[in-house]
């Protein structure tokens, strides 16, 4: 049977027959949409419990501690951040970061005959071919065949006609020892690279034929630390002399519990210091006397060095706000580029605190910035700004804020105001500290990979080879040419000037 619906007739209508099969389709696919909806509107039911979830996990300690603007933050690596970053949409030079000319590898100078090459037919006729018309040239750089040096070092005796004693010459190769300098100098810087004792076994084997277990390996290291050690004392030593030092620490577990691994660097050298305590005692040891600069993060173990001046790293106080900006539902913002606040959930602005953090982040701009356009000004527009600056930033930190979050950082940036501005009035003084930072991150790669060291005898022979590694790179001086003169006994050669290029 037929159902027959009629509809509001128009001009040219005439009723439309929809049959029992048609009917039941229709009824089909309302149901289905219904179903359809209904799972949509409990889909989004879950995403929205499961953005509210996020939204807490985000705000808890450990995820506070990330920041992509450090090399690290609460021991917790740089690469793990929370929120999204900026894409930078402006062209740049290719090999280059944004703002940055490109840079291309240096062509080498060829030292090896070149290989020739020759053609006396053509590929696609066959027809003889005669002298080339011209001659084009590529550069291969190449390794040449891993053949180890395995000679035998003889000693002659003497029987001295004066003394009736015998006599031989000094070897340069204490007893017991079975492999060169070459091979030991390369075997640290594996080391050092954070290889372990097995991968390094296995390259030397595969690569070289040549056959090394644990235990010389580690005997390797012992005897190159045991080398370079007076080296390392003096250039620790030499740290508190210089005009201005970046200090950083960082945690590394050592034999299983925990220790810090301190850095101490300047334009001339690099130092680690690896101890059990993250208190004043490393930094009385090593900084004791300093009348320089000392930049850091406002640890408060520093503020015993009353003799120097002290910098705190401006990025931490950013980092500070940024933490409380993802309490306050804000997307973190940065220190030298004035972004506008924008909330990640629902809810009104927090007025009070973006008060105060867009007060902070505006004074230590215009701060940075004006030390960046007037790097020949006069010491005294230097002092005269310096003082101007102080005074806006107590009045800006003693106004009483209500806002929890904003009440504890004026309150830790009261305490640290006297040092807050000291790249103003000193030249050549950083407002922040990613020398030490960068110098650090060193180390924080070797813990990554090995997890610390497992004595501190070990840690004894990693500080100073770490520091001589290092302390080598920023000067473009061969670490493996000095760990060879180290071994051999002929001294230490002159690290010669500092490099040029950038050290942040």
């Amino acid at each position: 049977m037929a159902a027959t619906i009629l509809f509001a007739p128009t001009e040219d209508d005439e009723p439309v027959t929809i049959y029992p099969p048609e009917k039941k389709r229709i009824r089909e696919q309302l149901e289905k949409t219904e179903r359809l909806e209904e799972e949509v509107r409990a889909l989004r039911e879950k995403l929205r419990r499961a953005n509210e979830v996020l939204r807490r996990y985000k705000a808890c300690g450990p995820m506070l501690a990330a920041s992509d603007r450090t090399a690290e933050v609460g021991s917790i690596p740089s690469s793990r951040v929370f929120y999204r970053r900026p894409i930078r949409s402006d062209p740049h030079s290719t090999g280059a970061q944004p703002g940055h000319p490109g840079r291309a590898r240096e062509r080498p100078v060829p030292n090896a005959p070149p290989l020739q090459l020759s053609l006396d037919r053509c590929t696609d006729c066959g027809s003889r071919l005669g002298d080339p018309f011209e001659v084009r040239r590529r550069t291969i750089t190449d390794l040449p065949p891993p053949q180890p040096l395995v000679f035998d070092v003889e000693i002659p005796r003497y029987n001295c006609p004066g003394c009736h004693r015998r006599v031989e010459p000094e070897s340069p190769y204490p007893k017991h020892r079975q492999y060169g300098f070459s091979l030991i100098a390369r075997v640290v810087q594996l080391r050092l690279l954070g290889l372990s004792t097995s991968k390094i076994s296995d390259y030397f084997e595969g690569a070289h034929g040549v056959h090394l277990s644990t235990a010389p390996v580690l005997k390797m290291e012992r005897w190159a630390a045991d080398s370079v050690a007076p080296l390392y004392e003096s250039l620790k030593a030499q740290v508190s002399e210089q005009p201005v030092i970046h200090a950083d620490e960082t945690k590394f577990r050592i034999g299983g519990e925990n220790g810090w691994l301190w850095v101490f660097s300047h334009p001339e050298a690099v130092v680690y210091r690896i101890a059990p305590s993250r208190g004043q005692d490393v930094i009385l040891e090593v900084l004791g006397g300093a009348r320089g600069t000392i930049v850091h993060d406002g640890w408060v173990p520093y503020d015993i060095l009353r003799s120097a001046r002290h910098q705190f790293d401006l990025l931490h106080a950013n980092r500070w706000l940024e933490k409380e900006e993802i309490l306050h539902r804000l997307e973190p913002r940065p220190l030298l580029r004035e972004v506008a606040p924008k909330l990640t959930a629902a809810g009104p602005p927090p007025r009070e605190f973006l008060e105060f953090a867009d007060g902070v982040r505006g004074l230590l701009r215009h701060a940075i910035e004006w030390s960046e356009r007037n790097p020949e000004a006069s010491e005294e527009e230097r002092r005269h700004f310096y003082t101007s600056m102080r005074w806006m930033t107590v009045d800006h930190l003693r106004k009483v804020w209500r806002d929890p979050g904003a009440a504890r950082i004026a309150s830790e940036l009261w305490k640290r105001r006297r040092s807050l501005f000291t790249f103003l009035v000193v030249p050549g003084v950083a407002w922040h500290n990613n020398e030490a930072e960068t110098q650090i991150r060193q180390g924080v790669l070797y813990r990554k990979i090995s997890g610390g060291r497992r004595s501190w005898t070990g840690a004894w022979v990693l500080e100073r080879l770490l520091t001589i590694y290092r302390t080598c790179r920023k000067r473009s001086v061969p670490f493996v040419q000095v760990l060879k003169d180290a071994l051999s006994g002929s001294g230490y050669p002159e690290f010669g000037v500092p490099s040029a290029r950038p050290q942040t």
